[in-house]
């Protein structure tokens, strides 16, 4: 009997020994599959010949860009051999990607055909800038299925990591029940005492499985608390509960990510039903309605596809990623966008107060942040139902000196007829949670994070002075989420004072609006005056040319905002310099306006988007005037185009004078002359070419400083064709029919080049 349990000691022992080597074997294996995953990203055939392409495509790309005259044909260098170079790069991807079928399907993936179909149609056309708009769209593409092809990859790596993490765990809990039963049989082998003390050294591993089968984590900290229990037996336990503690924590962050996912999924649903909900109005109803409901389909269906993108990085493993630099003001841009669009699918206003303290660069994990921020502020936005909104964005000392602390309030309000002031100063008390999301997720999320706090406040409206709230009913109190999160600032945005000795008059009837665009246009230098009503911006009219910019919101009150748009912008053309803006919550009041007014702004209104922009719109004033001031002439044989064109004109603003044929073209251009010709390329009697030979050769003749510029129209798409225009003397050629911005853009390049000439 000694003999037998002698030999299943040994037995017992020589199986922990295998265990051991066992678990050295998984973890050198574990290292190795880490070189073996920067391998395959590194020596995979598939995703070398996928960058080369990506590579290839860029090098096109650039030349397009830099490309002059006849540098730009498909049939010479540079642009022959990067084309056949790029093409010979899609075959042989494409080959590739058919073999390794298992890793990437080009079933349904139109992004190789449209690249090749772009190189043949440019190798026929030799439209460079119709190239150049291809290929930036096939770039993103490729660049994005690239990242989508080392996810696949990296994917086989993380299942074997899974499978030796599984491997891993059941030869310790094999080692376990080994070394309990090894431990049994070495007190068996002892020499048998009297005593009490004798009787609990003996253990039963019958009773010990038993206890293991029945117990739960307070039963193995009530074993670990009981003072009788043997330091052996303290061991074994306190592994258990380490176990238990590993199991737990994967349980918990499984929780909290189905949570998550659930958050986002609601959010997607929610833009996706407005996407269905507008196109069965727009296929009802094909009015204005339509028109208005169009952009915010557009609107969500953007916001649906940065959500996805998003989204895809983040159970693609986003929150493990590595911190990185991240550009602060964007990122916040990005994000308000989102939460504006929610705001606007619930009738709701919603305004940003953004402080000049907030850094410009941080660290940290984009991809996290952002999801992090947006479902706290998104679900306290659907826990709420006031009508106004402000998004307060301000920084404050952290606990560690080399970090600081975002702060971000979003404060719910029953009306806008509060200043921030009164906002600041009310008497906020801490209140319950009330968007039903605790911070767990947010910090599990947010792993390198040392401090995220959210919490709620709630203080009582202030007694309102005016008349339209006095005689309401009280106001509900007001609302505040409270999110502080601990972050590490590279480097701080520094305001520039871009209207310095700029007057602005804004016009509006919200108190928070005012404080909101008083403060901000005052921090960047401008002198700023505030009216209230619309009859005061008349009665300001025999000095109004003293302001560079008059800005309006669409939330004025009794007026028809159209008719005093328009009434307006015929009062300020005596007033050159006077620019008028109009800052939209909504794109129905944008429809109606945009042609009485220089330039529209969204709210909510980002400072470091605002600034640049309107600081471009006042400058503007010196080139409108250049504008007015040009000579348009059509040479149009088609009674129907030549219509299309001049009202295309017209709508920018510009008066064309119109003529059937080339000898016309050249005997007007002999007695009146004009800064822009349209020339139809192919009519009867004397063509376009040979028109623009006549008018080249009279100006060269007459030693005029600035010649004419003459834009080719044709319905061909021969490169010859355009050869041809080009070489008789054409500045541009366009295709027929006339598109709009095709001819906003030409137009703009020739007022670039006259003012920098």
């Amino acid at each position: 009997m000694k003999i037998a349990k002698k030999n299943i000691t040994r037995f017992s022992i020589a199986l922990l020994v295998g265990f051991v080597i066992s678990q050295a074997f998984i973890g050198w294996r574990w290292i190795n599959n880490s070189d073996a995953q920067h391998s395959a990203i590194t020596q995979s055939p598939l995703l070398i010949e996928s960058a080369s392409l990506i590579n290839k495509t860029e090098l096109l790309l650039h030349a397009s860009l830099a490309c002059k005259e006849q540098a730009c044909s498909p049939t010479q260098a540079p642009m022959a051999d990067l084309i056949s170079a790029l093409q010979q790069q899609i075959t042989t991807f494409t080959h590739l990607a058919a073999a390794e079928k298992s890793k990437i399907s080009l079933v349904g993936n139109v992004v190789y055909p449209q690249l090749a179909v772009t190189l043949d149609r440019f190798t026929a056309v030799g439209d460079t800038t119709q190239l150049q708009r291809a290929l930036l769209t096939s770039y993103t593409t490729l660049q994005l299925a690239h990242q989508n092809l080392i996810t696949i990859v990296e994917s086989g790596y993380l299942s074997q990591q899974q499978q030796l993490f599984h491997q891993a765990l059941f030869i310790f809990a094999l080692s376990i029940i080994t070394a309990l039963g090894l431990l049994f049989l070495i007190r068996q082998q002892r020499p048998q005492h009297s005593g009490h003390h004798t009787t609990q050294s003996q253990y039963d591993i019958s009773q010990l499985a038993t206890q293991l089968e029945n117990i739960d984590a307070q039963g193995i900290q009530a074993k670990l608390n009981n003072l009788d229990t043997t330091p052996t037996e303290r061991r074994i336990f306190a592994n258990l509960a380490s176990m238990y503690q590993d199991v737990e924590f994967q349980k918990r962050n499984a929780d909290l990510y189905r949570q998550l996912y659930a958050l986002i999924g609601y959010e997607i649903r929610g833009m996706t039903n407005t996407i269905q909900g507008g196109v069965r109005l727009i296929a009802q109803d094909a009015g204005e309605n339509g028109a208005v409901m169009a952009r915010d389909i557009t609107l969500a269906t953007n916001t649906l596809s940065d959500l996805a993108d998003n989204y895809n990085r983040l159970i693609s493993g986003g929150n493990q990623a590595q911190t990185g630099n991240v550009n602060f003001l964007p990122f916040m841009s990005e994000l308000i966008v989102h939460l504006t669009a929610k705001t606007q699918h619930s009738q709701r206003t919603f305004e940003c107060r953004l402080h000049d303290n907030l850094p410009e660069v941080i660290e940290g994990n984009a991809t996290s942040l952002f999801w992090v921020l947006f479902l706290q502020l998104s679900n306290a936005i659907s826990a709420q139902s006031d009508k106004y909104l402000l998004l307060n964005i301000r920084t404050e000392a952290a606990e560690e000196v080399e970090q600081t602390r975002l702060v971000f309030e979003i404060i719910f309000l029953p009306t806008n007829a509060v200043g921030l002031t009164e906002i600041q100063e009310a008497q906020w008390e801490a209140v319950d949670e009330k968007s039903g999301i605790n911070d767990e997720w947010s910090k599990a999320i947010l792993t390198k994070v040392n401090h995220f706090k959210s919490s709620w406040f709630q203080a009582p409206s202030p007694v309102l002075s005016s008349t339209a709230d006095s005689d309401s009913s009280p106001l509900s109190p007001f609302q505040k989420l409270h999110i502080g999160i601990d972050i590490t600032p590279k480097s701080f945005y520094r305001v520039d004072r871009l209207l310095e000795n700029k007057r602005v008059m804004v016009c509006t009837d919200s108190p928070l609006q005012i404080d909101i665009m008083s403060r901000m246009l005052d921090q960047y230098g401008a002198s700023v005056t505030v009216v209230r009503a619309a009859n005061d911006i008349f009665k300001s009219l025999p000095t109004i040319g003293e302001y560079d910019a008059i800005i309006i919101t669409d939330t004025l009150k009794g007026i028809q905002l159209k008719s005093f748009c328009k009434t307006l912008h015929s009062r300020l053309k005596k007033a050159a310099k006077t620019k008028l803006f109009l800052a939209a919550s909504e794109s129905s009041t944008v429809q109606d306006t945009h042609e009485y007014v220089d330039r529209v702004f969204y709210t909510p209104l980002i400072p470091y988007e605002l600034i640049p922009n309107l600081t471009e719109a006042m400058q503007a004033a010196e080139e409108a005037d250049v504008q007015t001031r040009n000579a348009f002439l059509i040479v149009e044989d088609d009674r129907v185009q030549q219509f299309l064109l001049k009202k295309l004109l017209s709508k920018q603003g510009y008066d064309a004078h119109t003529v059937s044929d080339g000898a016309q073209a050249v005997e007007y251009m002999k007695e009146q002359g004009a800064d822009i010709v349209f020339m139809d390329c192919i009519m009867p009697g004397m063509g376009g070419i040979e028109a623009t030979k006549l008018i080249r050769q009279r100006e060269d003749e007459m030693d005029i400083q600035q010649p004419a510029t003459i834009i080719g129209a044709t319905a061909l798409t021969s490169a010859s064709e355009h050869k041809s225009c080009i070489e008789a003397g054409m500045d541009y050629v366009i295709s027929k029919p006339y598109k709009n911005d095709e001819i906003i853009k030409v137009i703009k390049k020739y007022m670039a080049i006259k003012k920098i000439c």
